[in-house]
């Protein structure tokens, strides 16, 4: 049962940054805040509807010039959206497999990101596409990168005045792709346990502008930026991925909880690598690049990745 709150429903921008710097919780899905609250954990007892905020809402893709994204985005738009499978697969496949399909008509970007937790299934895609996120208050609009927008545990480059408002992806090129692997202790509704997400451009059978962000692996999202760097420019090889892997597993920062051990998430960063960074190559090549692609397994790898893939 919700405690009593104060619910407010701003008419502008302005009254809405006016009402969170007086203190007041933005909700946009509440897939995240009133769940919370319902289990006692209390956010706030003010609570702010930013849903009607036309600054917050809308999808657009231009060739060219990338995506454009109200903050207000669903998850489910998004699986739903063939552009999104066609240039920017690990999106899709991060957007797909948060909570059920009544949370992803609610659940949004936005949130996701502002709920700050590094098992957020949407941020790892969003880091290796390169996401600019644009927050704007009374003292005008900033763009940031994603990567830098988080400062700590839930805490974010935000001032108290001002609201996240979209999320901006630059263009895929052609000779690019990208894979998310979530790997989950149940094929059902679950938090990642790990997840790798990859994006790679390849030319000419070498790799660039690698990017490789973890999930559950620090307290924060993050970036493997020492493993991005074995794989620069590099010829693609099974013996330069399997370094890449030992790269991830070594600037990887897991914890220990009741629900796996830091040594067993180590270990399935460095053999989800392997697979996901294979995915990524192949959808770089691949004419459909929605088609589905199984997972590459080796010898030596846990061999439970199939189980906790969900179908495409």
């Amino acid at each position: 049962m919700l405690s009593d709150f104060e619910l407010y429903m701003p008419h502008d921008f302005q009254e809405a940054c006016a009402l969170k710097a007086s203190g007041a919780k933005p909700v946009a899905g509440g897939t995240d805040v009133y769940v919370n609250m319902h289990a006692g954990k209390k956010e706030s007892d003010r609570i702010l509807d930013i849903k009607g905020l036309s600054e917050l809402q809308g999808q657009r893709y231009v060739r060219g010039q990338g995506l454009d994204l109200g903050a207000l985005t669903s998850h489910r738009r998004i699986e739903e959206w063939d552009i999104i499978k066609q240039h920017y697969y690990a999106l899709f496949q991060g957007c797909s497999q948060v909570g059920s399909v009544q949370i992803r008509y609610r659940g949004t970007l936005g949130g996701n990101i502002m709920n700050g937790a590094p098992s957020a299934d949407s941020i790892g895609p969003m880091l290796v596409h390169d996401a600019v996120v644009v927050v704007a208050g009374p003292g005008g609009e900033r763009k940031i990168p994603l990567e830098t927008f988080y400062v700590g545990f839930k805490k974010f480059d935000l001032h108290n005045d001002e609201l996240l408002t979209r999320i901006q992806i630059p263009p895929a090129p052609e000779n690019s792709g990208s894979a998310y692997y979530k790997y989950m202790r149940r094929s059902a509704m679950d938090l990642a346990l790990m997840g790798v997400s990859v994006y790679v451009e390849v030319a000419d059978s070498n790799l660039h502008n690698v990017r490789i962000a973890l999930t559950t692996a620090a307290p924060t999202p993050m970036r493997s930026h020492s493993a991005e760097a074995v794989l620069e420019g590099q010829p693609i090889s099974d013996e330069i991925i399997v370094r890449a892997a030992e790269a991830v597993a070594a600037e990887g920062r897991p914890r220990s909880s009741w629900r796996s051990s830091a040594e067993f998430r180590t270990r399935l960063l460095h053999d989800v690598t392997i697979a996901v960074v294979h995915e990524a190559i192949q959808r770089a090549a691949a004419a459909d690049k929605a088609a589905p692609i199984p997972a590459r397994l080796y010898p030596g790898q846990l061999g439970l990745l199939p189980r906790s893939r969900k179908e495409d």
